[in-house]
């Protein structure tokens, strides 16, 4: 019974009824109805899978860097060094646990945002009109819906009286369609032309109507859309990629490093269970242990950071991801603009002109004219007009935590406009104007009218529709509508939504719709016309034009006419050098067209979920990385195929919602902005820590193979690398997150998601000033011998040296043209109080005797300090000095 033969909106009226054993009048019978639900279940739409907090901590066990600690801690056990094992573990625990917990947070954070509200619907069943919960509506219900209402199935009108609803979830226009209940004979019909059917997911605006069920839960378009995002594998992000690229590297540079010493060693005649156990030493010296745990602490501040700046992240890699978008697709009802219709021009039968401000529904605005802003009530004819757009509309206005509409939207912005004038149809309704009677909008006809009497003596028609149609109706001169009708082509092509609203004074009928048809045929007068938009945010320009400043591409997709795309674009200061695709001519293409042709288009109309999905993989075809914003159930698809689904978390549907990486809590442009900016940040922020720890590991290397390859003693222990690793370069590194950022990160081009980290710039930086600091460590070890200190001395000499000029590598890495003990260092107070900590705690594993005895140290006197801190601070006024001349010689 779930599967027609064709679409339900190709049949009438009895053949549904025949086709679905149920009754037009009368609906299923409480039994019937039973039995459909036990069969079928539930009205509801399957939420995705939640995250389970056994595969997050799985998620965070697959890491490559992970399972070479893991070999490292088992070749350490096997080779009796247990401590090293232990410490291993350590490292191990604090990478996944951190990860686990920050994800674990999030997934429960947007848990809560996807709390469904559950609704109500009125159904007829054995005659009766019921309330029940939607979740137990069938195929077959006969349903009742009126304005105000939300829609939670799918369904073909039987019965409409002046009906429209919003679709704007499913088509991303917020225009009301009219409803209407004639058979349908086409097969492919896109959502918005379907005038016989309503849909889940979308509310009635205006009227009434009746409708029988054609489609529940996942069988609702509704449905298909939300399983359309099952069909869509996510791909890794950039970061997740570059890491992966980072491990696999580093396994290779751990296994020659460890042969390359380990057979050099053999040759040059030592032996053999001392050389394999040194390679294992290198092997881990090569293993920044801390990555894992410093890279996931960083994207969790990230994650916080964004959530404090209204951006809900899902998952850590998507914290890194924007700042590597190159392009933005944005849906533009409700995300460019405030899918909330507002009157901005009015041109009157007098020839004066108003443009009106204000933010969508909100009731506050100035109206000026040609001098300047005026007060309307001392304008007579304007006083008149907006009179008679709010009587002539059914609309409210209402206030919960923000100002909404219960009605045709279209209807709002006249009734908003009166409220900016101080005119309210209920307080005016409420004293001594009375309506008496009323035609519904009709979509033939294309007007409405109303009735009034006022202290029951004078009685007034007031009637608005589309500017053609009362232009012909009205008893105006032909010198009068030539100039109504060149006002309206000249706000049309501005691509706003025209009204004409008139009125017809000295009324004598009774009410009934004939009469009043019947007067208005005699003529009546144009007061004027108003000019209608869906405004575009007011942070949306300037938030555009930072996101072309940083290299990224803005492209709207939107279900409108493409005049009406192109205008708006045009006025938020989006490229519109391009051709406006629609959604037809892409069903045309091939993936291979599109991707060529997107490459100089901006701009794509009347389109469908499935374009938005073929846009995006289009983009992907060129290796764009692909963000892609919306707040309809249309774009949970391309939320979910793109690199990072940007979800509204105010208008967004649950569907949008579940599909997203991230939920925009402000629903504001501008905060996508705002996270470009911090994924940036937060990439220079992981790129210098890991240059710092990449450093670091490479001095303890090449320390070690030169004291080999020079017959020299061990110069360090591996637990004193370990150290080194787990506790002395560990929280310098992680202060870094915390940098604010250089100057000029939006400035410049998207990071090239091609380029890996270790990159030959990164790889010449890491081992020039390695090799500078590993050479004060190696000198000052060498003249530790020569003095004829003991080699615990000297290793301990070496291992505290080491400590400090990684320590103070980290002025090198703050910044990397310039010396990073600036003032700047002040907005960084754990960086300060990392190096503090770090410093201590060197101190501790030499003078406290149990690290001492663990980590083979000893004490120092006060000529052995000074070498210390010569080994360390030379080699950093080594590379400051190189640095100074380099700048020098690029300005010269």
């Amino acid at each position: 019974m779930q599967n027609l033969r064709k679409k339900p909106y190709a049949y009438n009226e009895q053949e549904l009824i025949e086709t679905l054993s149920t009754d037009g009048k009368e609906g299923l019978s409480p039994e019937e109805a039973q039995r459909r639900f036990d069969e079928f279940g539930p009205n509801t739409i399957e939420s995705g899978s939640k995250v389970s907090a056994w595969k997050i901590l799985l998620s965070n066990l697959n890491n490559i860097i992970v399972y070479l600690l893991m070999v490292a801690g088992a070749v350490a056990f096997i080779m009796g060094d247990t401590v090293e094992g232990i410490a291993i573990i350590i490292a191990i625990l604090i990478a996944v646990l951190s990860g686990f917990i920050s994800e674990y947070k999030a997934q429960k954070s947007v848990e809560s945002l996807q709390n469904m509200v559950k609704t109500t619907a009125k159904v007829i069943r054995g005659g009766s009109l019921t309330e029940i919960e939607s979740s137990g509506l069938v195929i077959g219900d006969l349903i009742y819906i009126e304005e105000g209402d939300s829609i939670t199935i799918d369904g073909r009108l039987t019965s409409t009286k002046n009906f429209a609803t919003n679709e704007s979830a499913l088509t991303g226009e917020s225009e009301a369609i009219d409803k209407d209940t004639l058979t349908i004979d086409e097969q492919d019909v896109p959502i918005g032309d379907r005038k016989n059917m309503v849909h889940a997911g979308t509310a009635a605006t205006r009227g009434n109507a009746y409708a029988i069920v054609t489609g529940t839960g996942m069988n609702s378009e509704l449905g298909r859309i939300s399983s359309m995002l099952e069909e869509e594998e996510q791909s890794d992000t950039p970061l997740e990629k570059q890491l992966n690229t980072l491990g696999k590297s580093l396994m290779l540079i751990s296994f020659a490093v460890a042969a390359v010493v380990t057979i050099t060693g053999i040759i040059t005649g030592r032996e053999l269970y001392e050389m394999i156990k040194i390679g294992i030493i290198l092997a881990i010296a090569a293993v920044p242990e801390a990555l894992p745990a410093v890279s996931t602490i960083t994207l969790a501040l990230g994650m916080k950071t964004m959530a404090n700046h209204n951006a809900l992240v899902k998952s850590l890699p998507a914290v890194e991801t924007l700042g590597s978008t190159t392009v933005i697709c944005t849906d533009k009802t409700g995300t460019l603009t405030e899918n909330q219709m507002t009157v901005t021009h009015l041109h009157l039968k007098d020839g004066s002109v108003y443009t009106i401000t204000g933010k969508g529904y909100e009731p506050e605005g100035t109206f000026s004219n040609s001098d300047g802003e005026i007060d309307p009530s001392e304008h007579d004819s304007l006083q008149e007009f907006l009179l008679t757009g709010a009587f002539s509309s059914n609309a409210t206005l209402v206030k919960e935590e923000t100002y909404s509409i219960i009605g045709d939207p279209t209807e709002g912005a006249l009734v908003v406009l009166g409220r900016k004038a101080s005119i309210d149809r209920k307080e005016k309704e409420e004293g001594a104007w009375e309506r008496i009677g009323e035609i519904p909008f009709d979509s033939t006809a294309k007007y409405m009218a109303t009735a009034y009497q006022q202290d029951n003596k004078e009685k007034t028609l007031f009637i608005k529709g589309a500017p053609d149609v009362l232009i012909d109706m009205s008893g105006m001169e032909q010198k009068e509508k030539r100039l109504l009708q060149e006002a309206n082509d000249t706000l049309a092509s501005e691509g706003l939504r025209v009204l004409a609203v008139g009125k017809l004074s000295g009324y004598q009928g009774d009410g009934s719709e004939q009469a009043m048809q019947d007067a208005l045929q005699q003529g009546f007068t144009i007061l004027g016309l108003a000019g209608i938009i869906d405004p575009p945010r007011e942070d949306v320009k300037q938030a555009i034009q930072e996101a072309r400043e940083a290299g990224i591409r803005v492209i709207m997709i939107t279900g409108d006419h493409p005049k009406t795309a192109g205008i708006i674009a045009g006025r938020i200061g989006m490229d519109v050098s391009g051709e406006v695709i629609t959604g037809k001519e892409m069903d045309q293409m091939s993936e291979d067209e599109l991707a060529e042709k997107i490459k100089n288009t901006s701009i794509f109309a009347r389109v469908s979920p499935e374009n938005k999905l073929q846009i995006v993989r289009a983009l992907k075809i060129d290796e764009e990385i692909t963000a892609m914003t919306g707040d309809g159930v249309n774009d949970a698809p391309a939320l979910n195929g793109a690199d990072i689904g940007v979800a509204m978390g105010i208008r967004g549907t649950e569907v949008a919602k579940e599909a997203s990486d991230m939920i925009l809590t402000d629903d504001r442009f501008s905060t996508i902005v705002d996270a470009v900016r911090e994924g940036r940040v937060i990439f220079d922020n992981i790129e210098k820590f890991i240059y710092f720890l990449f450093s670091c590991n490479f001095i303890e290397i090449f320390v070690v193979f030169i004291s080999i390859m020079m017959g020299l003693p061990m110069p360090i222990v591996a637990l004193q690398i370990l150290w080194l690793n787990l506790v002395v370069d560990v929280l310098p590194a992680m202060s870094l997150a915390w940098e604010p950022g250089e100057p000029g990160v939006m400035k410049r081009k998207p990071r090239d998601p091609r380029r890996g980290i270790m990159n030959r710039s990164f790889a010449m930086g890491v081992l020039g000033n390695g090799a500078v600091i590993s050479l004060g460590a190696l000198a000052v070890f060498m003249i530790s011998l020569a003095m004829g200190w003991e080699i615990r001395v000297a290793q301990t000499i070496t291992f505290t040296t080491m400590a400090f000029g990684q320590l103070v590598h980290i002025f090198n890495v703050r910044e990397k043209e310039s010396f990073g003990l600036d003032r700047n260092i002040l907005k960084n107070r754990f960086l300060i109080l990392a190096l503090i900590i770090s410093v201590f705690l060197q101190l501790l594993a030499i003078y406290v005797p149990l690290l001492s005895d663990a980590l083979g140290t000893t004490t120092l006197n006060a000529t052995q300090w000074l070498l210390v801190l010569a080994g360390a601070v030379l080699p950093l006024l080594i590379i400051q000095t190189e640095r100074a001349i380099k700048r020098r010689i690029q300005k010269s």
